[in-house]
Order: structure tokens, then sequence, then C-alpha cells
């Protein structure tokens, strides 16, 4: 079993020395750009942790899998097929392979993302090399440590 509390998850961060190895290298808050942050990756699915700030945004793409994105906290617009949705916490949207959205935060918002199946075929283009266990060069997945729903330290993986 792997847990993860969303609510108290510690935002993404950055090694303080980019080339410095290991999940457990000293790290720093990431500034500027949104980060997402791999939770778990397998053939079957990969789910991603994604905060928003307030005004920023996710402008007009598309995966290629099959996208379920769940609203944490805070509040988002998302937009696809000439759709607007305002969309708060307990918000669930689904997106099929390949459909164009947007997404900007209206408050400071956490999603949860599930691209299914992960990777799908092809998606890696010719040029690269897919990982042995499905995971992009700059993801770990070691346990992340953080509190669980009792406010108790606990380490997950």
């Amino acid at each position: 079993m792997k847990r993860w509390h969303l609510p108290t998850l510690e935002p993404s961060s950055d090694k303080r020395t980019a080339r410095e190895p290991g999940a457990d290298a000293p790290r720093v808050p990431s500034e500027g750009a949104q980060k997402p942050r791999v939770l778990f990756s397998s053939p079957e699915c990969r789910l991603i942790a994604l905060d928003l700030k307030s005004g920023e945004e996710l402008p007009d793409h598309h995966v290629r899998e099959r996208a379920v994105v769940q609203v944490v906290s805070g509040r988002v617009t998302i937009e696809a097929l000439g759709e607007t949705a305002e969309c708060d916490l307990g918000t669930v949207v689904t997106f099929d392979p390949g459909e164009r959205h947007a997404i900007r935060g209206v408050e400071d918002a956490r999603l949860l993302l599930m691209l299914a199946p992960w990777p799908i075929t092809a998606h890696n283009s010719t040029a690269e090399e897919p990982h042995a266990r499905h995971l992009p060069a700059n993801a770990s997945s070691e346990p992340i440590v953080g509190a669980s729903s009792d406010g108790e330290t606990s380490s997950v993986g």
C-alpha cells in the first residue's frame, strides 16, 4: 500500500545543487513556474500532484493518455471544448486522450492528476528512450515524508 495525505503534502522543491544525486539531497522551495510532483508511476497509471498559484496558468495543451483531474484545494477554471468551468474543492474532471484544455488558478490550488494508461503506446517519440520504471529522468519514487491525516508524521511511499 502507498499512501499520501494530499492537503498536507509539501510543495514541490528543487535540489539545492542541480546535479546533487539522490532524492534526499538538500532541497529549496521551487521558484517560478509550477513543478508537477510524480507521486506514483506504473504501466497502469501515473499520479501527479500539481500546485497552481492564483493567476498561474497551464496554457492550452493535451496529453496522449486519458486524464482525470481532482481539485484537492483552492479553486481553478478549466477551459475545454469551448466551455469554461469553475472548479473548487472536490471537483473531478475527465479529459479524453488528446482533448485540449487549459487550467488557471483562481485561488492557490492543489490538483491531483491521474494519467491512464501510463505511458500510452507511442507516448515517447522515436528519439526518446522509455524509462524502465515508467518515471521521467527527474522523478523520484522514494517515500514522501509528511503528516498523516491524524497529524502524525510518517514516511509515505
